[in-house]
């Protein structure tokens, strides 16, 4: 346990001043922390803190030392105790933090308030919020601080000190009663600290509730590390006051703290003037704002470089400097915008347009911070870090910016806050930075060239949360310069600036030590289309030329700011006109070739050519520059454009190496700048006829004239016929790049060729061998044929014919040309858009079908290519080689006729479009092969044809030598496999194909388009893969394709590699004998339509072993109308429809069997569109619909009108279609339902799921209206040809036409039965059908033989069979069918109340349901309640409540107004209540009660009673309501009374928990009652909220007969219970004396208000006396009630009760005449005299000032204050060492204000001094040094410390030099001649002095170290005694030897001390008569005695104790009384 002993004198309690918060603290300041963060921010706000506080110097020690806690000041609280706390945990380690600075008297209260700081309007402080202080509460729990002579102890857990103390510290000396408080702060206590101290303990448990964090040292020193490291000159850039920031660690056991980290302001003598001066002068400009007297223009700024150290232990760091700015703007603009804005002033919320700027010059790659004075957490894009007076949230970690699309009041404080961020940045921050640009070339002088955009606004990657403000801040700076300022970067500055036109040289002049040119707008240049090449702006700035070189950003902002019509913009005829005007900065090899290059294409950019006649910049191939000119005198060449252009000595180009190179365009220069000249000069140069053209100008025609020329008949020479290669490689580029056209071709019809014969052949006369070893020499000598180094692409290129193609080309019997008669790829790509690749199959197939063909096969071949010969590729052509890879193979067994031949050729004209027979109609279905190549072949018969859309791949023919687009050969008659096996050898392994005989069937190969051949491709740039299709043709479901076909029986897929076939899948028709016929007649009516059955198998394969398999059964009805209208034109519309019937896995061979035996159950079939083929549309009708429907012409879909019904308007195709689909198909569709159907009841199997679910045409889930359409007539057809189809279970189950059918959804399955035991025919069906039956009635087809059921329609039907309704009860007996549960009777219900006209009929039927379980008749009355309402009135409810498990709907139904009104059965309500209530409770006045009884009436009950009373408010009657007792009062007791208005209950609210018991005692009636608005308006009158001004009358209404003061004797209330009362009147007195007359003396006479006295008295505010305001009580006798205001609120209470206060110079008077012989002073008496005097009114001063009322200290007697003396001087305090009589109590004398009070009433406080005579100033070491330079010149030969000097009775011997000695003193010099050694008498510490005095050392330097000795073990009266006496016998020595300068010097410090003890007066006056040789002290003391006579007087009449002290007295008073006698 802690000892609290504190001292033998120490009070019992240290006295202080409540310093403590008015709210609940901990709990704020909990979610203040949680907002503000932990970690170093807890040292930046102590830094904002001492700033604010004008410090310079913070201090961080972090402590680890424990301290004792022996004497610590005592608690005021006992919390602690309760909480189970020690004193000494705030003993431990702890953080310090100290400044320079004291604490003002504002500073006070900004501590104790939270979130309204003090700071608010001083406009030179940086804190507004008042909440930073508080995130030290992160590390403690309770923070003290010494500040001046104040010691504060905050304590917000109210442990301790009541939330918090003031302490005087040094007057109440508390660290002398209490050391172990202050033994942490390491600091003198004892007098006034010059600066603040703080200490924070760190938070060592979790039983704090402000955090539960425990702080370890560890954290503290991490703190002071990361602050270091993150933070450290962060924190000083923008403060105003701080200088240097240390951080110490004092370890434990330490006596001294070493130092950890400094940072520090080197250079802060030289900036501190610019650093403080927005600070020193805003307050006056403030005041000078609202007075209305701030003059304009009054900005301010300080730019300065700061130099920053940092020191971590002994290692200082490198300085960092710093460019800082900072900027304050007019005060009165920023004033005026936002009372303009916002009707508000800028000082009411403390804006102030300040911003600063600051660049780290050391680190110009650094990112800037947001700064408001110290760093915020938001990093700026760019190096400048930028500050500003910012509005800044309360954790001071970002701005307040708008949040996205959030609303604000436009005048909200929050709008406000964001609208100032926007506003400095905006208007205020780009100012700054202009100014800042300004500075920078006058402040940094070595500013490199890539490092000045560095200091501009220009930043990537911008966080959101200062996007916002930065997204314009660029703009903004730009707008705010001048077109003067000289911000941007020119060329460098050892260049000079050329002639530049319209601006002035001077402008140009450099700033000193500068790396390059500034510019301005003015002067300068800006580069607006942004060049590519930076190198370029480099080198218009090296010829001299002002460009300003800028970032895009920059360029685009000036592009749209107000100096866009200043801008100077670099243009091509700027530098032209510069070039022309400064030719000596880049001609003649000035600058290097390359550049001028640069610059010749920069000026070539803008086309105006005729502007560079003149340029010498033309680069020729010899690297000379050639001269622009505008004729045509020197012309030079330019070469078309290479991508790879090289010299020309390198190019095999005979042709050009003939013309000179001063006449070509080097090639050697950049590509872009040859690419410009060449295509100007083939331009022509826009007319401006500039001397550079193309080569390619020399025209064919003399090219040919040139080969003419070497000789047509002659042999040729290999030169010649090089030469002639090459002019035909030219002629080949030209004609290539001239693309000629056909008809212009004729041109080269005069060209000669060099042969193989070395002579020259015309083109038409000449082939290219494109045979090889396939013809030999001799067949070859009969043609002419090129030479050999005629390449194959320059005879391509010519035209040249082929030998293949004239040997292979003759339209002879054996080879005819065969191509398509359209342009095919264009045509094919556009029918390929219409046609997916997932037509192929069904397209091939659909042909097959129509040839006849029964089996049908797909190869996917994947083999390589092939060829017999590794050397010799026999093909039909080379181009072939590449189409000899993977492929597709199609086989079908029927052959190619001839007029399938013709039809390939065609597009869209089909052969079959009128033939029944056919399937196919558009000629265009095979194109779909061209998805998957480009070269598709048939072989068929004797015939192998080919197609080649794009005439590419087949040989050539004619001249001009042209490939063909098809070719059908004959493959027997002209031996072509055995002319070409390679190109025949993959058809080999296919179907018996080996072109030795005719093939019996037709064979087609699509060659797969390869990624090269796709790139080529102009019909498809897809290429095929192998893999691809066959996962198309894997998911083919083939089954499905055949169901509607004629002819094909099988179809199979295979795959080929590695030269072997497997078998994928196949599907084949098993019972095809029994259905072929069937499947190829056509029946033109629907009688004879025939139904079948298909059985498909479907089989899949695995490495040719059998893997699935699947059977299906299909029922299929086919045919068509003969006779149909005559609208719809074409062939007859035909028609089938398919159904599942079965579907089986089986593997077996009897699957078939197996299915016919099963009970049909297939699976859901969505349903498709089939021409025969499916078309790929799904129905989702469940069965497959087939018309020989009119079809798009990619069978994509058939075609159709916009509405889908027959009507004016639509074309034939699509009346056909609708046709089909609304009339033939319906009736098709009917016979199949017949049929099963009389399947069904001939009891086959059981086929109604089958018909419901699968054969019915369900449109649930079809979507197109088309398909719905389909539906309805099929159903329609059923209901108007009264088809039985419609099933019930009336009668054992018959199907029945529609006409007769009652129809229910499945869900009302148990209605139907109800009304099949009613004897009423009943269909169940699905809700879709149903809708289908709507849907048709609903269309007002009104004949239609349906009508929906209705309860109306079903109330009329069971009214007929009321005899067989069934039974309906609650339990029912199973085997009962005749009886039904409740539940379906609530189904019944539901559907008949469905149908409000139902309500009307229901009188009498047996339907309604009871609570007992039976049933009720409708037309009775009965009541609709809850269950839980049974137990309200459990004797009566069951017979008259509906059943309790009513379903919602029923239950909304049963309480509707209509269904009462018609049936009696009521809703439960508060008039039903008052019916029944009776029968529960009486009506008498009061009733006892037991609330938690089991018995009713109960808690429970009455709760749910008045839930309904005050939910139906207009069924009440109040009078009859009022006679029941149904209030509950809980409180004085458990009772219940009647509802009365005049007296009225008090609720019992939340804002009474502490009064509740206190008025319970006072009688004051609650009840837990409370009303909803809804209530009824006199029910809450009976209870009235639980506010004062009831609480006040309620008491009035609580006394009854008795008095108010009877009431409160009799209730027996406590102290405490006084004061809650009180302080609730207190609270609440503005609103209740706002009730005058009879309420204001209720008020009034409350006896609350306590007395001074004895015991605890209290009375009412009309019957005592109320002191003077801040005068406290005192009396010394009980005369009169005077009220005890312990708090000031309790006085200003009572003033507005009325109550008057006394006067205050009357209540003193009182007290005064109370002082009389009896009476005695006490200490209370003093604490009350230390009150009065401390208010420092002067009234009260002068009239207690002649008064004998105050105390001496030993509290004896009442004297006048003029008889008692001030004890802090010290000459007083000695006069009277023995007795305190004297003296004022320590309360009085220690308290500095009631001293001064004192002192203006009379208090001695001095000795009365006289004015000593006028000092005479002469030192003695100008005495002595005149006398040392005599004996310098006259006696240098004197030896040195020469004389001895024997001292004292010590005979201590001294030395010194007689030489200096006798310079100083005659009378020394006399001594020294007769001896050198000297007796002195004086003690040497005299003499020593003495000596040094001698030499010249000052008096104070001579003596302090002497008298410090001392005065360590000496009073203050000792000291002074001895003081005297030193003096005296320093006196004496200097008269001794005659030192005058001395002499006097020591007179002077006599007479200066205030010597006032008669002792000391009677040593001097001894003296005198001696040593005053000139009597000053004589006359000094004369005077000073005679002044001080009344104290002199007073210590000679001085009780003398013994005879020795009597005889002393007698003896000073003899020697005194002389001068005491002088002119009495």
């Amino acid at each position: 346990m802690t000892n609290t002993d504190t001292g033998p004198n120490a009070p019992n309690e240290a006295m202080g001043r409540v310093l403590k918060p008015r709210e609940p603290y901990t709990h704020r300041l909990r979610k203040i922390l949680e907002e503000y963060p932990d970690g170093s921010q807890i040292l930046r706000e102590i830094l904002q803190n001492s700033d604010d506080a004008k410090s310079t110097e913070q201090i961080f020690i972090l402590d680890h030392n424990t301290y004792p806690s022996n004497r610590l000041i005592n608690p005021h609280l006992n919390n602690y105790k309760n909480a189970n706390l020690s004193l000494d945990r705030y003993q431990g380690p702890a953080l310090l933090a100290q400044n320079n600075t004291i604490f003002e008297k504002r500073d006070f209260q900004s501590l104790i308030k939270l979130a309204d700081s003090e700071k608010h309007d001083q406009f030179d402080k940086i804190g507004v919020m008042g909440v930073g202080f508080n995130s030290i509460y992160h590390i403690t729990d309770s923070p003290s601080f010494i500040t001046g002579d104040k010691y504060v102890i905050l304590d917000p857990h109210d442990w301790y000190f009541d939330g918090g103390y003031e302490f005087d510290l040094v007057e109440k000396r508390l660290a002398e009663f209490y050391p172990d408080q202050f033994a942490p702060f390491r600091i003198p206590c004892d007098k006034k600290f010059e600066g603040t101290i703080f200490r924070y303990p760190l938070r060592n448990s979790s039983e704090s509730e402000i955090s539960k964090k425990i702080y370890k040292t560890d954290e503290i020193l991490e703190m002071f590390r990361r602050f270091y490291e993150n933070e450290s000159i962060n924190c000083l850039l923008f403060l105003k006051y701080i200088e240097c920031i240390s951080f110490y660690e004092l370890e434990k056991g330490a006596t001294k703290p070493k130092l950890l980290y400094k940072i520090q302001l080197d250079n802060a003598e030289n900036v501190r003037q610019e650093r403080r001066l927005i600070v020193e002068k805003i307050m006056p400009m403030m005041d000078l704002l609202s007075s209305r007297k701030l003059g304009k223009n009054q900005q301010l700024e300080a730019t300065y470089i700061a130099s920053f150290s940092r020191q971590k232990e002994d290692s200082k760091e490198p300085n960092s400097k710093w460019l800082i700015l900072n900027y304050l703007d007019d005060l009165l603009k920023t004033d005026a915008y936002f009372k303009d804005k916002f009707k508000k002033s800028i000082g009411e919320y403390k804006f102030i347009p300040n911003v600063g700027l600051a660049i780290p010059l050391g680190n110009l790659n650094a990112t800037g911070r947001l700064f408001c004075f110290l760093p915020l957490p938001i990093e700026m894009p760019f190096l400048v870090s930028v500050h500003g007076y910012f509005a800044v949230s309360n954790n001071r970690r970002s701005l307040w910016s708008p949040a996205d699309k959030e609303d604000l009041a436009f005048d909200a404080l929050a709008n406000l806050k964001i609208e100032w961020n926007k506003y400095l940045f905006e208007k205020v921050l780009p100012k700054a930075w202009v100014k800042l640009l300004q500075e920078l070339p006058l402040k940094i002088s070595d500013i490199r060239s890539r490092d000045l955009y560095k200091f501009w606004p220009i930043g990537e990657n911008i966080s959101r949360s200062i996007n916002i403000f930065c997204k314009d801040l660029l703009k903004n700076v730009i707008e705010s310069f001048s077109i003067e300022d000289r911000v941007f970067e020119g060329p460098s500055s050892s260049i000079i600036i050329g002639n530049v036109p319209q601006v002035s040289a001077d402008s140009y002049n450099s700033f000193q030590e500068s790396e390059f040119h500034w510019l301005s707008l003015y002067n300068g240049y800006l580069d607006n289309k942004l060049l590519a090449d930076i190198n370029l702006l480099k080198i218009i700035g090296n010829i001299g030329f002002p460009v300003i070189s800028v970032p895009h950003d920059i360029i685009r902002v000036l592009k749209h700011s107000k100096h866009k019509n200043s801008l100077r913009i670099l243009s091509p005829s700027i530098i032209r006109s510069y070039l022309s005007s400064n030719r000596n900065r880049w001609e003649n090899n000035v600058i290097s070739r390359q550049d001028v290059l640069q610059l010749f294409k920069f000026v070539l950019s803008d086309e105006k050519f005729n502007e560079l006649k003149g340029f010498r910049m033309i680069p020729l191939a010899n690297d000379t520059f050639g001269t622009v000119t505008l004729s045509g005198e020197s012309y030079v060449y330019i070469d078309k454009i290479n991508e790879k252009i090289s010299n020309y000595n390198n190019e095999n180009n005979n042709l050009i190496n003939q013309l000179n190179s001063d006449k070509l365009i080097d090639k050697n220069i950049d590509h872009d700048l040859y690419k410009i000249l060449y295509n100007n000069a083939k331009g022509g140069w826009k007319r401006y006829n500039l001397n550079i053209k193309i080569l390619d100008e020399i025209e064919i025609k003399d090219l040919i004239l040139i080969i003419s020329n070497i000789g047509e008949d002659k042999e040729l020479s290999m030169d010649e016929i090089k030469n002639i290669i090459e002019i035909l490689k030219r002629i080949v580029k030209i004609q290539h790049v001239s693309k000629i056209e056909e008809n212009k071709e004729e041109i080269l019809d005069e060209l000669l060729i060099p042969s193989t014969k070395n002579r020259l052949f015309k083109l038409k006369e000449i082939y290219s061998d494109d045979m090889g070893n396939m013809l030999n020499d001799e067949e070859k000598s009969k043609y002419n044929i090129v030479h050999s180094l005629v390449t194959q692409n320059i005879a391509s290129e010519l035209g040249i014919q082929t030998l293949r193609g004239k040997i292979f080309g003759k339209e002879d019997i054996e080879w005819e040309i065969y191509e398509q008669h359209e342009a095919l790829t264009t045509r094919i790509r556009n029918i390929l858009n219409d046609y997916s690749i997932d037509s192929l199959f069904k397209e091939f197939l659909q042909n097959a079908d129509d040839a006849g063909a029964k089996k049908f096969s797909v190869y996917l071949d994947e083999r390589p290519k092939f060829q017999h010969k590794s050397r010799e590729k026999s093909l039909f052509s080379e181009e072939l080689e590449d189409w000899q890879g993977h492929a597709i193979w199609i086989y079908n067994d029927a052959e190619f006729e001839d007029d399938d031949f013709s039809s390939l050729l065609k597009l869209g004209i089909g052969g079959k479009s009128n033939d029944d027979t056919k399937i196919g109609k558009f000629g265009i279905g095979f194109n779909c092969a061209f998805h998957v190549t480009d070269l598709p072949s048939l072989v068929s018969r004797e015939y192998i044809v080919f197609l080649d859309p794009h005439a590419k791949f087949l040989p050539e023919y004619g001249y001009p030598s042209k490939k063909r687009r098809g070719i059908k050969i004959d493959f027997l008659g002209t031996e072509f496999g055995s002319s070409f096996p390679d190109q025949c050898y993959p058809y080999m392994a296919i179907e018996g194909c080996d072109f030795t005989k005719k093939f019996k069937g037709t064979l087609f190969r699509l060659p797969l388009r390869t990624r090269k051949l796709a790139e080529q491709s102009k019909i498809s740039r897809e290429e095929s893969k192998i893999s691809k299709l066959r996962k198309i043709f894997n998911d083919i479901k083939s089954n499905k394709e055949i169901l509607f076909l004629r002819n094909i029986e099988s179809c199979s897929l295979h795959y080929i590699a590695d030269g072997e076939t497997q078998l994928i899948w196949e599907t084949q028709i098993c019972n095809i004998d029994s259905c072929r016929d069937y499947r190829q007649n056509i029946v033109s009516n629907i009688d004879d339509a025939p139904i079948y059955h298909l059985n498909i198998e479907r089989k899949h394969y695995k490495n040719n072993h059998l893997k699935t398999k699947t059977s299906e059964i299909w029922l299929l009805c086919t045919g068509g109308h003969d006779d149909f209208d005559q609208d719809v034109k074409g062939c007859k519309p035909r028609g089938g429809i398919a159904s599942l019937l079965a579907q089986s896995d089986d593997k077996s061979d009897k699957s078939f069997d197996k299915l016919e035996k099963l009970t049909p159950n297939p699976p859901k079939l969505e349903g498709e569109i089939f021409s025969y083929l499916s078309l790929s549309i799904s129905t989702n009708l469940g069965v497959h619909l087939n018309g020989n429907f009119s079809s798009s012409s990619a069978r994509s879909g058939i075609l159709q009108s916009k509405s889908d019904s027959l009507q004016e308007g639509c074309d034939d195709n699509e009346k056909r279609n609708l046709y089909i689909l609304y009339n033939v198909l319906p009736d098709l569709h009917i016979k199949l339902l017949n049929y099963i159907m009389n399947k069904h009841e001939n009891q086959d199997a059981n086929f109604l799921p089958y018909i419901m679910n699968n054969l019915w045409p369900d449109t649930k889930y079809v979507t197109m209206d088309l398909y719905k359409n389909y539906g309805l007539n099929v159903v329609k057809k059923l209901g108007y040809d009264l088809h039985r189809i419609f099933w019930t279970e009336l009668d054992g189950g018959k199907f029945i036409p529609l006409n007769e059918a009652k129809i229910f959804r499945p869900q009302e399955k148990i209605i139907a039965e109800i009304l099949v035991s009613s004897g009423i025919s009943a269909v169940k069906l699905d809700e879709d059908k149903i809708k289908q039956l709507n849907e048709i009635v609903e269309s007002g087809d009104l004949e239609f033989p349906y009508k929906p059921v209705s309860g109306e329609s079903v109330c009329e039907d069971l009214l007929l069979e009321i005899p067989s309704i069934p039974i309906f009860k609650r339990n029912v007996n199973k085997e009962n069918k005749d009886e039904y549960t409740h539940d379906s009777l609530f189904k019944l219900l539901e559907f008949i109340l469905q149908d409000k006209n139902s309500y009307k009929i229901l009188s009498g039927l047996p339907l309604v349901p009871l609570s007992n379980g039976f049933v009720g008749k409708f037309g009775e009355v009965y009541y609709v309640v809850e269950r839980t309402f049974l137990e309200l009135f459990p004797d009566i409810g069951p017979s008259k409540f509906v059943s309790f498990n009513l379903t919602p709907n029923l239950s909304s139904i049963f309480k509707d107004d209509y269904f009462s009104e018609k049936t009696n059965i009521k809703r439960f309500n508060a008039s039903a209540i008052l019916d029944l209530l009776d029968s529960v409770v009486k009506p008498v006045r009061e009733l006892n009660w037991d609330p938690d009884g089991e018995r009713i009436p109960n808690r429970t009950w009455f709760e749910r009673i008045w839930l309904i009373l005050n939910n139906d408010a207009r069924n009440i009657d109040f009078n009859e309501l009022s006679k029941y007792p149904l209030l509950p009062v809980i409180k004085p007791s458990n009772m219940l009374v009647r509802p009365v208005i005049s007296d009225p209950l008090i609720q019992n609210g939340n804002s009474l928990f502490s009064l509740f018991e206190i008025l319970v005692k006072l009688k004051v009636r609650f009840t837990n009652m409370t009303f909803p608005e809804s209530a009824h308006e006199d029910l809450k009158k009976c209870v009235n909220e639980c506010t004062a001004i009831n609480i006040i009358n309620s008491l009035e209404r609580a006394r009854s007969s008795l008095t108010m003061s009877r009431l409160f004797e009799t209730s027996k209330l406590s102290s405490l219970e006084y004061e809650k009362l009180r302080t609730f009147i207190k609270e609440e007195l503005e609103t209740l004396i706002g009730n005058q007359g009879s309420f204001m003396r209720i008020l009034r006479s409350l006896p609350i208000w306590p007395l001074y006295s004895p015991g605890n008295k209290f009375i009412d505010a009309t019957s005592g006396n109320l002191l003077p305001r801040k005068l406290p009580f005192f009396s010394f006798r009980e005369t009169k009630k005077f009220y005890r205001c312990d708090h000031e609120s309790d006085f200003n209470a009572l003033i507005k009760l009325g109550v008057a206060p006394m006067d205050k110079l009357k209540y003193l008077k009182d007290i005064v005449k109370q002082v009389d012989g009896e009476s005695e002073p006490s200490q209370d008496y003093v604490i009350f005299l230390q009150s009065v005097l401390s208010l420092r009114d002067q009234e009260i001063e002068e009239c207690l000032g002649p008064e004998e009322i105050i105390p001496n200290r030993p509290l004896r007697d009442f004297v006048k204050v003029d008889t008692l003396y001030d004890m802090n001087v010290p000459v007083l305090r000695n006069i009277f060492p023995d007795t305190d009589k004297y003296f004022l109590p320590p309360e009085l004398q220690n308290n500095s204000v009631c001293l001064e009070a004192l002192k203006r009433m009379g208090l001695i406080c001095k000795v009365k001094s006289w004015p000593p005579p006028d000092q005479i100033i002469f030192s003695q070491r100008d005495a002595l040094l005149a006398s040392l330079q005599d004996k310098l010149t006259l006696e240098s030969d004197n030896s040195y410390h020469d004389v001895t000097f024997i001292v004292g009775t010590e005979r201590e011997m001294i030395r010194a030099n007689r030489y200096v000695l006798s310079a100083a003193s005659k009378k020394l010099e006399e001594k020294f001649r007769i001896s050198e050694s000297i007796e002195i008498e004086f003690h040497q510490d005299i003499f020593r002095v003495f000596l040094q005095l001698l030499y010249g050392q000052s008096f104070k330097d001579a003596t302090t170290p002497v008298l410090c000795k001392k005065d360590d073990s000496k009073a203050d009266n000792e000291f002074n005694t001895y003081y005297l006496s030193f003096l005296i016998d320093l006196l004496k020595l200097s008269v001794s030897y005659e030192v005058k300068p001395l002499r006097n010097e020591i007179e002077n410090a006599i007479m200066g001390g205030e010597y006032i003890n008669i002792r000391d007066l009677c040593k001097i006056l001894d003296c005198l008569e001696v040593f005053d040789v000139e009597n000053r002290l004589k006359s000094f003391f004369k005077e000073y005695i005679k002044a001080n006579k009344k104290l002199i007087n007073e210590q000679l009449r001085k009780n003398m104790v013994n005879e020795k002290e009597k005889s002393e007295i007698l003896e000073m008073q003899k020697k005194l009384q002389p001068l005491l006698e002088i002119n009495e």
